[in-house]
């Protein structure tokens, strides 16, 4: 990338390069700017400065509608009064299920305001476990978009309140609520209570000044963890570990009221919860809702085209797709990577190394982080204008922030942005907050220089029969980073003689470039896998890190089956436990076996270490079980 045409886009003022290494300590030489402050002070600070500029917009009758700081005040306002008329007060959980709409806004300031704790839990979740984590969470009020949501909640005993965004037929109600003392309104009565519009100033300022004297350390936000690699937990955060980040940032990001960002990421976890609907929120930005929620691409796209967002938070997976689309319709280069676009953010999971190219070839600039839900969620940030040149370089420490490494590798942090603990669960504490003011991470990780490269999960790394010891993550990314065909990959071998590799296709690229050509499709991108895989292996000093059989998955990973968290990071635990037929063809042919192809494998390399010694290797593929491996020529 060349850095003399970023000012063009005017990405930001300050370097996220002002670190210093101290022995095994990195962190920033700047500190975060202003007072520490509450989510309340910031909103009555906003809604003077900006009262008739959009807070966000959302489509209402097929178009975008914006909503000013002052209506989005005054709404805010009427839901924290009527929740306080209920008896909701201070450090009480407020539960919401819900996708991303501007209701879900209202009720989490409201709740804020209030000192109450706001606990938002993804729509997508299984009836199971919605009620789980609203049982753990203690929640007295609960607010549900639609009769959907209310099906697939068993309302626990604790919950005095029930609010939903679309009206919900009484007797449904009465039937969820039935023997419990819980008053039921819609979202549109609960405003109407204490008005909307015609609101004295008294109250309006007495609501305000009661939300800005709270402790700025108190706890405001329950956000559940992932569970890639565990139970879910629930993190406790407080309004200072949210702002004390968009402090951090105004040191970093020229972002301002003039800036557009088109919102997908599921509020309920930290990246969009947090990062960008608070980067958005502080700096005055407008936050346009997705209405696909990044599930249907083809109204992402059409919005993104109508709403030209200046600055966008994404995932891999809609990079991969943009850029797929991009490359097979150039003609939408300048309406998909427009002149306005100032960068593009990623984070979750590393952007693979061929999509960060592409961006770069196209001068569209990319920053990364990477942070946990426990650091509100970031820790580090890349220079934009920094050549990606170390494999696994997630950036450097934001200002209040400080990096150690245990002796381990494991990532400690330290910083404002650090969460006092999980909710209800002191052992789980206990263990990454041991006292001495280090957050464990359980993330694996080294200094390049006074930057952070992370290797990945600890509770990941296993050893090879052999005693080889293996970092799982950061096979996957690399495999992953060096063929656009692939979407996911999930390293197997615990324990076992040899490597092996679940391979899931990006099926939405492969229909995208071939079309029902599938016979076409199958040969490119069969060859395409066989050179990048070979690739590998030439690379791959260590034998035992080398690949000696894949499987290339048809069926695509999913948050329905356990296997996708909804931030897109994979449950690996859950992908190896549904791909074990794929996984025993691989380890387990017999003589008995329908894979005749890996018993030849078997015999002609009983120690598959040795298979990859040269590339002179020819790939096949098993007809009966599916798996590819590598034999003779």
């Amino acid at each position: 990338m060349n850095a003399e045409e970023l000012p063009r886009r005017g990405w930001g003022e300050g370097q996220t390069r002002s670190t210093v290494r101290d022995g095994d300590v990195i962190y920033s030489t700047l500190e975060p700017v202003g007072p520490r402050e509450t989510v309340g002070s910031m909103l009555a600070r906003n809604a003077a400065a900006m009262a008739e500029r959009a807070v966000f917009s959302e489509k209402r009758g097929g178009r975008f509608v914006g909503v000013t700081w002052e209506d989005f005040l005054h709404d805010v306002v009427s839901l924290g009064q009527f929740l306080a008329s209920c008896g909701i007060g201070r450090k009480d959980r407020v539960a919401v299920v819900s996708r991303n709409r501007g209701e879900m806004l209202v009720a989490e300031f409201a709740s804020m305001c209030l000192g109450a704790v706001y606990v938002p839990i993804f729509p997508g979740y299984s009836a199971e476990q919605t009620r789980a984590l609203i049982d753990q969470s203690g929640a007295v009020a609960l607010l549900l978009s639609d009769r959907q949501q209310l099906d697939k909640v068993f309302v626990p005993p604790s919950v005095r309140l029930i609010v939903s965004f679309e009206p919900i037929a009484r007797a449904r109600v009465d039937e969820a609520i039935a023997g419990r003392e819980a008053e039921y309104f819609t979202f549109k009565a609960a405003l109407r209570r204490n008005g909307t519009g015609d609101q004295d100033d008294l109250r309006l300022k007495m609501f305000l000044w009661s939300a800005a004297r709270l402790d700025p350390d108190a706890p405001c936000l329950l956000l559940y963890t992932s569970g890639t690699t565990g139970p879910q937990k629930g993190v406790l955060l407080s309004h200072d570990n949210i702002l004390s980040q968009q402090r951090a940032l105004s040191q970093l990001w020229r972002i301002g009221p003039q800036d557009r960002l088109l919102s997908y990421l599921p509020w309920h976890h930290g990246f969009g919860g947090i990062f960008e609907k608070y980067t958005a929120l502080y700096q005055g930005a407008t936050l346009a809702l997705d209405d696909g929620v990044g599930e249907d691409f083809d109204l992402l796209l059409r919005n993104w085209k109508e709403i030209r967002p200046t600055v966008f938070f994404g995932t891999p997976k809609i990079y991969q797709q943009l850029v797929g689309h991009v490359r097979l319709h150039p003609e939408d280069e300048g309406r998909v990577f427009h002149e306005e676009l100032r960068f593009l953010f990623t984070s979750a999971t590393p952007l693979p190394a061929n999509l960060s190219d592409f961006l770069a070839s196209k001068r569209i600039p990319l920053i990364e982080g990477w942070g946990l839900t426990e650091t509100s969620p970031c820790c580090t940030l890349t220079n934009v204008d920094e050549p990606r040149t170390v494999r696994g370089m997630v950036g450097y420490p934001l200002p209040g922030v400080r990096i150690r490494l245990a002796e381990d590798g494991e990532i400690l942090v330290q910083g404002p942005n650090v969460t006092r603990g999980y909710h209800g669960d002191p052992e789980a504490t206990a263990k990454v907050l041991p006292g001495d003011g280090w957050l464990r991470t359980g993330d694996l990780g080294g200094f390049a220089g006074d930057g952070l490269r992370l290797v990945g999960r600890k509770d990941r790394v296993f050893e090879m029969a052999g005693g080889g010891r293996i970092f799982p993550t950061e096979i996957e990314n690399d495999l992953a980073g060096r063929n656009k065909y692939v979407r996911h990959v999930v390293v197997a071998g615990d324990g076992r003689s040899f490597l092996s590799a679940l391979i899931f296709p990006d099926f939405f690229l492969i229909e995208e470039e071939f079309g029902k050509d599938r016979e076409k499709a199958e040969s490119v991108v069969k060859e395409s896998l066989r050179r990048t895989v070979l690739e590998f292996n030439r690379e791959r000093v260590v034998e035992h890190e080398r690949l000696q059989a894949f499987a290339v998955v048809s069926k695509e990973l999913s948050i329905e089956d356990n296997e996708l968290t909804p931030s897109m990071k994979v449950r690996v635990r859950n992908v190896l436990r549904n791909a074990e037929e794929h996984l025993e063809a691989i380890y387990a042919p017999t003589e008995d076996s329908d894979c005749r192809l890996l018993q030849k494998v078997m015999r002609l390399a009983p120690d598959p270490r040795r298979c990859f010694v040269d590339s002179d290797k020819t790939l096949d593929q098993c007809h009966e079980c599916g798996s590819f491996v590598f034999g003779d020529r």
